[in-house]
């Protein structure tokens, strides 16, 4: 009977303490976790503490839950009495009526539901826990990527510390307590003495890190990483076990309890491995199946070991297995002298320790940034890798720039480094600032001999090549000025620097072989942005006007010379047609000269024909009869009439000579006209 059962008279006893300490771990948590995440690394071993509380939280809350259960089971079996028989009132006539009734029912139905011990059992206990489980992986995600832990004082480490150990004792002894707890009076006090071991481990580990972290040990976050992988390897297996609850059937609610356990907590932080009789117990209770008496059980238990050593020894011969992609290479160390250089392929060589292979890149291109101070840290001015083709991965064309690709250097750029120059102020001399982007692709040499040199000879070619581009850096800013390195050509710049940096690679025998230098920006420091172009645009203005005038007076000079250049051609044209026209008139005046020496006055009336010709083309003729006597002779206008004349205009009449007969007169016409 229930009455006799020890779990079922003791539950009165438990529940109220295990949904307190479940309540109290499940605030305590979040409270721990919130610090964690709202101060960054300062609080970073309180988140790890906080999810471990959640862990332990899962398992109170849904062990209250059963032994609330149970004990209500109890008392309702103790006191049982004969349900009330539904009343038989009239149905409602009215709204009001009608809503009571249908409130009445869903509270009796709710009321009904979480009276009924076998629905509470079934699925609440499991969700509780599971949702806990995700909550803690949750956690466990957000602490784990917070940043690096910051340089604290060793006083807030120790206090931390010390703060942690004294966090245990309470968990300590309530551990043991439950411990102390038979199963058979309260079931879940196994599961809960395991899973108080969990925030538990935490505080001592946590407590660990810190003190030796106060004194130095930057490796001891290790200890902190560990801790909460094992939180959330817990949290997995409690989200697992209580989601066999969907594939499972329910045990009688006279033999049901709470699933959420955690053999990886009872395992591991004990420091002993679970036996097969453990096992096989744990299955037979939960599936009922006996695993003692399987044969191939049996088989494996006996064949386990001879397995075992077959499948170590397959594996170690494997070691000497190597595969190098295409752009690997490795150096091969038998009993640790390097005897070969193995190329892209699958090799076989003896296995670990007696063999080893050194991998080297092949081919791969690095880009570095160089600067001296690092603005993000230990990662800030890491080489990234650019690939075999030295080509950089492209962003999509609805992706957001990269923030390389901003070149305004009125603001901070993350790899820039800032440098002194030296100049000169008012004959005095001083310095500037300057910041450069720029940045190094480089390589291991393709020979088997710089594979060898950088295997052996350099341990990091990042702070290798940033420590020699700086020296060259400061060495060439202090031979130039701000404005020469301005106006200086980039290409030689980037030309010589990359010939000494190749220099002093080879002279540290590196095997680094520098592929091109980039130079994004030289300029001054962002601060000085404005005054500096300020004076520029001054200086811009300045040799601009002093250009529109030097234009100015050139225009007016070549203007001036155009001027005289076209009167000059002018008169030189009006002096050669006046030269050419005077040259005609002689040339013909020797021509008519020369016909008149020879024909004398027949030339002479030919040409004064000619002219008549002419004139008499032009004018209009007026013949006179001889008959017309003086008082009927008409009136004549000669105002109009056109004499003849000769090709200058001028009149043109026959000379008469002494000596020559007179001209032939022309026959008279009937009526006395010639």
């Amino acid at each position: 009977m229930l009455s006799e059962s020890p779990r079922f008279n003791a539950a009165r006893r438990y529940g109220v303490a295990l949904l307190s300490l479940g309540l109290l771990f499940a605030v305590l948590g979040g409270v721990l976790l919130a610090l964690a995440l709202k101060a960054d690394a300062a609080w970073r071993a309180s988140g790890y503490l906080g999810a471990a509380l959640l862990a332990a939280a899962a398992a109170f809350l849904p062990a209250a839950i059963f032994s609330f259960a149970r004990q209500r089971l109890l008392g309702s079996v103790a006191n049982a009495t004969p349900p009330p028989p539904p009343s038989r009132e009239p149905a409602a006539r009215s709204a009001v009526q009608l809503t009571r009734r249908l409130t009445t029912a869903l509270r009796s139905s709710l009321e009904r539901w979480f009276l009924d011990d076998d629905a509470v059992t079934r699925w609440p206990p499991a969700l509780v826990a599971m949702s806990f489980g995700v909550l803690t992986l949750v956690a466990i995600r957000e602490v784990w990527r917070l940043p690096a832990l910051p340089a604290f004082g060793a006083l807030p480490l120790q206090i931390g510390a010390a703060a942690l150990v004294f966090a245990a004792f309470p968990l300590l002894v309530l551990e043991r307590s439950y411990a102390g707890i038979a199963s058979e009076r309260l079931p879940e006090a196994p599961q809960l003495d395991r899973l108080l071991r969990v925030p538990l481990t935490a505080c001592i580990a946590l407590a660990l890190a810190q003190a030796l972290m106060s004194v130095g040990f930057a490796w001891a976050m290790l200890i902190e990483r560990a801790t909460g992988v094992l939180i959330a390897l817990v949290a997995a297996e409690l989200i697992l076990r209580n989601a066999v609850v969907l594939f499972l059937p329910f045990a009688p609610l006279e033999q049901r309890q709470s699933l959420t356990d955690s053999s990886l907590s009872g395992a591991l932080l004990r420091l002993r491995a679970p036996t097969l009789r453990s096992i096989n117990i744990a299955v037979r209770r939960r599936l009922g199946i006996d695993l003692s008496r399987s044969w191939a059980l049996a088989f494996i238990q006996k064949a386990a070991l001879p397995t075992l050593v077959g499948i170590g020894l397959f594996t170690w011969a494997v070691t000497g297995i190597t595969t190098l992609g295409l752009n690997e290479r490795g150096i091969y160390e038998r009993f640790g002298e390097p005897v070969a250089v193995f190329g892209p392929g699958i090799h076989l060589h003896l296995p670990w320790p007696l063999g080893v292979i050194r991998p080297v890149e092949f081919g791969v291109v690095h880009l570095l940034p160089i600067e001296f101070v690092l603005p993000g840290g230990e990662e800030a001015g890491k080489s990234s890798l650019v690939g075999e083709s030295g080509g950089q991965r492209a962003s999509g064309a609805e992706d957001s720039a990269p923030e390389s690709a901003d070149r305004l250097w009125t603001d901070d750029h993350p790899f820039e480094g800032n440098y002194i120059i030296a100049s000169a102020e008012g004959g005095k001399q001083s310095f500037q600032l300057v910041d450069i982007d720029m940045a190094v692709l480089y390589r291991i040499g393709l020979s088997n001999q710089a594979a060898h040199e950088a295997a052996y000879r350099v341990s990091d070619a990042d702070e290798l090549i940033q420590a020699l581009s700086g020296q060259l850096l400061v060495r060439y800013f202090t031979r130039n000025t701000l404005l020469d390195l301005l106006g200086k050509s980039r290409e030689s710049f980037t030309r010589q620097f990359q010939t000494a940096l190749q220099s002093d690679l080879n002279r540290f025998a590196s095997g680094i072989e520098v592929s091109g230098v980039s130079v994004e920006a030289i300029h001054p420091p962002p601060g000085a942005a404005s005054a500096y172009h300020d004076v520029q645009a001054a200086e811009i203005r300045a040799n601009t006007e002093i250009a529109q005038r030097r234009g100015d007076a050139t225009r007016s000079l070549m203007m001036a010379q155009q001027a005289v250049i076209e009167e000059h051609n002018e008169a030189v044209g009006a002096a050669a047609e006046r030269t050419g026209q005077a040259r005609r008139q002689a040339a013909v005046f020797a021509g008519e000269n020369l016909a008149y020496s020879h024909a004398g006055y027949p030339f002479l009336l030919e040409r004064w024909l000619e002219a008549l010709t002419r004139g008499l083309g032009q004018s209009h003729v007026v013949l006179i009869d001889h008959r017309l006597a003086g008082q009927s002779m008409p009136a004549l206008d000669v105002r109009n009439l056109a004499s003849p004349s000769n090709a200058d205009g001028a009149p043109e009449f026959p000379p008469q000579q002494n000596n020559s007969p007179p001209a032939a007169q022309p026959p008279a016409d009937e009526d006395g006209t010639h």
